[in-house]
């Protein structure tokens, strides 16, 4: 994140020039204050004079404050977008191994909460510091303007307010770390019951599950509450240290007056440069705590930008041949996958992989397609010869292709959701007729909110021609007709078989015996 920050330093500095202004013109509007209050108690000078100067200077002011909150507002959006963008680019380039740690209502939490939280917390305070210091400095040099004993005094005062100020800092980050936390629970909660409304409804378990989700939220809400109670506190608690501050200056003020050292309107312009002062302190005692609170999170995020591109050998010529050696993976002690298992896949053949549920059928797979780390099993699975941890996972995925149901939609027509964007790779009408897709239906809107216009048979058959509108090497199938008729799945079938100069994996539940032994090899798990 740093890196982002420092490439608009340049609005930075300006930003920081224009809060020194500010900070200026607000003092020279303290001082020609106590101008104007000596002219009256004095009866010296043209009044109307200093009041016409006092107004302009107010006036610029204005100007000067509005647009250092514009250029504020500016930075914070261009470095809050330049984040996401950064995070898009990183997410993009992850390991599906490293990706799949976080859930997605995890990496949802860090899109919007965290964001918002990175902003409201972290840049917005990063402004706020360096202005409100320079305006502590400006202060304390006009005070020194009008009598340096006071400075020295109005500075020993607010070195004590700052001090104090610290205290709150502790209690602001424990209670937002529990509160993202919570966050974090309550999104998990909720995405489910939405995704899982339908069934919820179905069988009728709304009630029984309500008290899971009233808790959830029940412990969300007092965590919420608990961060604003002490955000709140935090602040309330700098403003109680300020008046006293205040206070005790006024008193001290008051002293140097009585003794003939100020005038009554130095005084006033004294009082008013406290504002200068003491309101800065506050304010930078706040920002520095809330910086503080969002440091977890601003670690999360830099690992995530950190993510650099997959590393790994390309893949320069089609795949011939991959071999599984020796290969033992276990999820626990009681769940052992595979031990010491061998097989291979050669080009030109297909290959049926069969067996009950949990026998490690769409395991196996996923490991040839990187879904795991290498720490999670042993043996090694060689593509031509090369060990498939040294080769990137991009060549990988240009050159194999794994066909899974998915839900993912774009807003578009049928025809949008199957190119994807690879508009220039479009195929021939020939796979839309094999899979028995029309040019009417192709032509059909659907999106991402509104896919249940198509059935889970057409979802599939998209899902097929989505990959097959590329030419790969490898072809991948897990479960291809697990939601078409006979008829549909025959159509699928001879689809499949048509592709002769490829490794053709087929994960299957038929017990066709005719399908089956339309394979090369049937491997039972």
């Amino acid at each position: 994140m740093q890196k982002i920050i420092r490439n608009h330093t340049l609005l930075y500095v300006a930003i920081v020039l224009l809060s020194m202004v500010s900070a200026f013109l607000l003092s020279t509007f303290s001082i020609k204050l106590g101008a104007v209050i000596d002219v009256v108690v004095k009866n010296e000078g043209t009044f109307l004079d200093k009041i016409m100067a006092t107004v302009i200077v107010c006036f610029l002011w204005f100007l000067s404050s509005m647009l250092f909150t514009y250029l504020k507002s500016r930075y914070i959006f261009k470095i809050l977008r330049d984040v996401k963008q950064g995070l898009y680019s990183a997410l993009n380039l992850k390991e599906l191994d490293d990706f799949n740690q976080r859930t997605s209502d995890q990496y949802l939490n860090i899109f919007t909460k965290n964001i918002e939280l990175i902003g409201n917390n972290y840049i917005a305070p990063r402004c706020d510091l360096v202005s409100n210091l320079v305006s502590a400095i400006i202060s304390v040099g006009a005070i020194f303007f009008i009598n340096w004993k006071l400075a020295l005094a109005f500075i020993g005062v607010s070195l004590v307010t700052i001090v104090l100020s610290q205290l709150p800092g502790i209690l602001m980050a424990k209670s937002l770390t529990v509160f993202t936390g919570k966050n974090a629970d309550y999104l998990k909660v909720i995405n489910n019951y939405l995704k899982g409304y339908e069934q919820i409804k179905l069988l009728n378990i709304g009630q029984l599950l309500l008290k899971d989700y009233v808790k959830a939220d029940e412990e969300f809400e007092i965590s919420r509450r608990k961060f604003i109670f002490n955000t709140s506190f935090a602040s309330i608690l700098g403003m109680f240290f300020s008046f006293f501050a205040q206070l005790a200056c006024m008193s001290i003020g008051i002293y140097f007056v009585l003794n003939g050292e100020l005038t009554v309107g130095l005084l006033i312009s004294a009082v008013n440069l406290l504002n200068g002062l003491f309101g800065p302190i506050q304010s930078f005692a706040q920002d520095k705590n809330l910086i503080g609170t969002v440091k977890e999170i601003k670690e999360e995020i830099d690992g995530i930008l950190s993510c650099m591109s997959p590393e790994g050998m390309e893949l320069s010529k089609p795949v011939e041949k991959i071999k599984i050696t020796d290969l033992s993976m276990k999820f626990s002690e009681a769940k052992i996958i595979f031990d010491n298992y061998n097989t291979e896949f050669v080009r030109g053949r297909t290959y049926a992989i069969v067996g009950e549920s949990g026998r490690g059928k769409s395991t196996l797979v996923k490991l040839i397609m990187k879904f795991f780390p290498k720490e999670m099993y042993t043996g090694t699975i060689m593509i031509d010869g090369t060990n498939l941890n040294e080769i990137s996972s991009d060549s990988i995925y240009k050159h194999i292709a794994y066909i899974q149901r998915s839900d993912f939609f774009i807003d578009g027509s049928v025809l949008d959701n199957i190119l994807l964007k690879r508009y220039e790779n479009a195929p021939d009408g020939k796979l839309f007729e094999k899979l028995n897709l029309s040019r009417e239906f192709l032509s059909k809107k659907i999106g991402d909110t509104n896919n249940d216009k198509i059935s889970a048979g057409e979802k599939q058959r998209i899902d097929i021609a989505r990959f097959l509108s590329n030419d790969y090497d490898v072809l991948i199938f897990d479960e291809p007709t697990s939601n078409l008729d006979a008829a549909t799945s025959e159509l699928v079938f001879n689809l499949i078989f048509e592709n002769k100069d490829k490794i053709v994996i087929v994960i299957t539940h038929t017990s066709d015996k005719d399908v089956l032994a339309k394979f090369d090899e049937v491997i039972r798990l």
